[in-house]
């Protein structure tokens, strides 16, 4: 009976998909390609190409494998993306530091905003900066610049 269930297409391809879907919720990109090993043995089944559950099993394995270890550390770059996208500094900011900015707002409780390179920007100071004032930047916290009156 069980043999019978297994060599059925419509599992194998049924089983590919859902596998396939699985890898939406859990993404360590490894179901997908049993998914893609499930499907060929499917259509191998449909087509009439392998017929006992025996050698079903080892496509399957042969198939998910050989596609999982050929192929994976490329699709993993295009769904995770790869180092070469991340900024090399934080928030892409190491080269702010020392860089002149106009306050644009007066500083309340030590924050507020400045102008760098024609963009606003949030700031933190414990200076008491006001609008118009020069200021220096000093390091940065995320997006947030860390900025204070005098040249360090």
């Amino acid at each position: 009976m069980l043999a019978e269930l297994f060599t059925d297409y419509a599992l194998w391809l049924i089983l590919g998909f859902l596998l396939i879907i699985s890898e939406l919720f859990v993404t360590g990109v490894i179901a997908v390609f049993f998914g893609i090993g499930a499907i060929i043995v499917g259509l191998l089944t449909l087509f009439g190409i392998t017929e006992s559950l025996t050698s079903q099993l080892w496509l399957f394995a042969v198939i998910s494998l050989v596609a999982l270890f050929g192929a994976r550390r490329h699709f993993k770059g295009w769904l995770t993306g790869n180092v070469g996208d991340a900024p090399s500094s934080d928030a892409g900011l190491g080269d702010a530091v020392g860089s002149r900015v106009t306050v644009l707002t007066d500083f309340v409780h030590g924050s507020g905003h400045v102008q760098m390179h024609g963009a606003k920007w949030d700031a933190e100071s414990s200076d008491d900066l006001k609008a118009g004032d020069v200021a220096w930047v000093s390091g940065n916290r995320g997006i947030v610049l860390k900025v204070s009156a005098s040249q360090r």
